[in-house]
């Protein structure tokens, strides 16, 4: 396929406003081409460290707070030391933010154990990795939020809560990444993954929703997923807006067949509906009226001043 020369360019100008962007990491904002971490980092080596996506809506940080409440929850419960305060990280993220230009977009804000030894005792890691990235980000296309996205159940159960706190966002993915996988080898974007007791828990980076009858439930905390700060916005947020109120509570495969709706929060993602799972339609196969109004006032919340607490 031969590529207009407008859309060359337009091309070349997204690259090299990408290859401009700066990295903070360790102290310092580093131009993306010289940004590197040590092969050593046990960030690297083992996963062992812990993460946060936030979006950024018109120069301000969608919930910048509660996402570094839950960056230093997860730091402590793996027991990693940033050595910065809350109010520093959140002062770097800022600065990382304005020193890339960023009206909208995304941060990826990462805290690894550091450079150590090939063993795996953290505490053989002196110095934490500190790095913040403030770049784009699409991760849906936007007619799948106008006629809704078809996902599938992943083969692959959620790892089970007594062995991995579902509240640490760590670095190692791989099991998450795995279901995506399902997805992606059936040409799709997202799967619900089920905990090993057969409940619906999440999808491999959204959160479900659930409508019935008009009633909006999502599955509750025992179920073993990470509570999304846009899922717990959509509940005491967005849904109070809309004049409605959602449910937590275990739901069962037979709910999301029998479902009028279904729809996927996360920070990337935003609202988005489902409209197939597997071969199954979802209510009518469309974006039912809820979520259609659930995005919609999403949108509208995030474009007319995104809260930042």
């Amino acid at each position: 396929m031969v590529q207009s020369s407008a859309a060359a360019a337009s091309s070349s100008n997204s690259a090299s406003t990408t290859d401009q962007r700066l990295i903070w990491i360790n102290g310092n904002l580093i131009p993306r081409s010289e940004a590197k971490v040590s092969v050593f980092d046990h960030g690297f080596l083992y996963g062992d460290g812990v993460f946060e996506g936030i979006r950024i809506y018109n120069q301000r940080i969608f919930k910048l707070r509660s996402h570094l409440v839950r960056l230093m929850e997860s730091a402590e419960r793996i027991h990693l030391d940033p050595k910065l305060t809350i109010d520093e990280i959140e002062d770097l993220t800022r600065k990382t933010v304005a020193a890339n230009n960023l009206q909208d977009g995304y941060i990826r804000l990462i805290l690894s154990r550091g450079e150590g030894t090939l063993g795996l005792n953290p505490f053989s890691c002196p110095v934490p990795g500190v790095i913040c990235i403030a770049d784009s980000i699409r991760l849906y296309p936007e007619e799948m939020y106008r006629d809704g996205m078809k996902v599938i159940i992943a083969e692959r159960p959620r790892i089970p809560v007594e062995c991995l706190d579902p509240s640490v966002k760590s670095l190692n993915y791989l099991n998450n990444i795995l279901a995506k996988c399902e997805a992606i080898r059936q040409g799709l974007y997202e799967a619900i993954m089920l905990n090993t007791k057969g409940e619906v828990a999440e999808g491999t980076g959204d959160n479900i929703f659930v409508v019935k009858d008009g009633v909006i439930s999502t599955p509750a905390p025992d179920a073993g997923f990470l509570l999304g700060i846009t899922r717990q916005f959509v509940i005491d947020t967005v849904a109070p807006a809309c004049q409605r109120s959602v449910l937590e509570r275990t739901l069962h495969l037979e709910d999301l067949y029998d479902a009028d709706e279904i729809f996927l929060t996360g920070t990337a993602a935003e609202v988005i509906g489902a409209s197939k799972i597997g071969d199954r339609i979802i209510g009518n196969g469309k974006v039912g009226p809820v979520t259609q109004e659930f995005t919609k006032t999403f949108r509208e919340m995030v474009a007319q001043g995104a809260p930042e607490d």
